[in-house]
């Protein structure tokens, strides 16, 4: 995206997040207009996770469309910021939730969807289900910064409801739709209660006993590590905001989930750490990951060498 302009003239009113997995979005059907990068998008509390890519989307029609309806269709403009980093070389809590909120503020965003990868608690959330939230439990330590009023401004607002409920309404609908998501058992669940850890291990399976246990309604159904303090900190700025998950798996309170050992390697590979951009990310029997990119968190490959060794670093065999 070198060749793109590094400015955008217009406010932008809707952004998508992307989580695990999802450091791009595809084209088509997005068309990448500009890419500002994060020396331009920088805030008082510091630049964003990766620059913010302007796209255009026009939606390809489908069989329940007429054709000259899908012609009448104008492109809608987005932004899209990778939570993570383009890399994915930045762990949950070490993510910079406030100028990534400031950023998209700051570009005249007022709706933004969120994407996330998560951990199901119940057996009818299945892997690669979706899941559209609809409340939360910030299970955090307080370690993140949470909030922009502090330093001599104070501030209360309501969490009562973290996800703008018309939006993600309009979320849920547009995703149930037929033909939508891929695979013939795959489905749409919403009003979804998520839980968020402060990782980056997974839960022992005493804690995701005791998340299934407590009395939610509706009861707590997936759980990730990402939607607090981000959640907050959308709706003190005054934006709309909409979380869709996708089950990657069970949380280790199931019997199919033996947990994830530190023996879990992903090689140092080219380009991205993560699963499905060239290149397979090495499982190891206990089914964790750990990705690392080339030219990507240097000091960290260099200590985990050191705690290691080479062929645990390099993937050796």
């Amino acid at each position: 995206m070198s060749d793109l302009p590094t400015t955008y003239p217009d406010p932008v009113p809707l952004a998508i997040i992307g989580g695990t997995g999802l450091s791009t979005l595809p084209s088509p059907p997005f068309h990448p207009l500009a890419s500002l990068p994060t020396s331009t998008t920088t805030t008082p509390w510091g630049p964003p996770s990766s620059a913010i890519t302007i796209l255009s989307y026009t939606p390809t029609p489908s069989q329940h469309q007429p054709q000259s309806q899908h012609a009448q269709q104008q492109p809608t403009i987005i932004a899209f910021l990778a939570r993570h980093g383009t890399a994915h070389d930045i762990a949950p809590h070490e993510i910079n939730n406030r100028a990534n909120v400031a950023a998209l503020k700051r570009l005249g965003v007022r709706c933004v969807v969120g994407f996330s990868a998560v951990g199901s608690l119940r057996e009818e959330v299945k892997p690669r289900d979706f899941c559209v939230g609809g409340g939360v439990v910030d299970w955090t330590k307080g370690v993140r910064p949470w909030t922009f009023f502090e330093k001599g401004m104070v501030g209360h607002i309501s969490m009562a409801d973290p996800f703008d409920k018309i939006l993600s309404e309009s979320v849920y609908k547009a995703i149930s739709r037929p033909g939508v998501l891929e695979g013939e058992e795959v489905k749409a669940h919403k009003d979804c209660t998520v839980i968020v850890i402060e990782g980056p291990q997974f839960s022992t399976r005493s804690e995701s006993l005791l998340y299934r246990s407590l009395p939610t309604n509706p009861p707590i159904s997936i759980i990730n590590m990402s939607t607090m303090p981000e959640a907050k900190l959308f709706r003190e700025a005054e934006i709309a905001y909409a979380l869709i998950a996708m089950s990657t798996d069970y949380d280790s309170w199931h019997d199919i989930n033996e947990g994830s050992g530190c023996g879990a390697v992903g090689g140092v590979e080219e380009g991205r750490g993560g699963e499905g951009d060239g290149g397979e990310v090495e499982r190891a029997d206990e089914g964790g990951v750990l990705g690392l990119a080339k030219g990507h968190g240097g000091e960290a490959v260099e200590r985990l060498r050191w705690l290691f060794g080479d062929e645990w670093v390099d993937g050796a065999k």
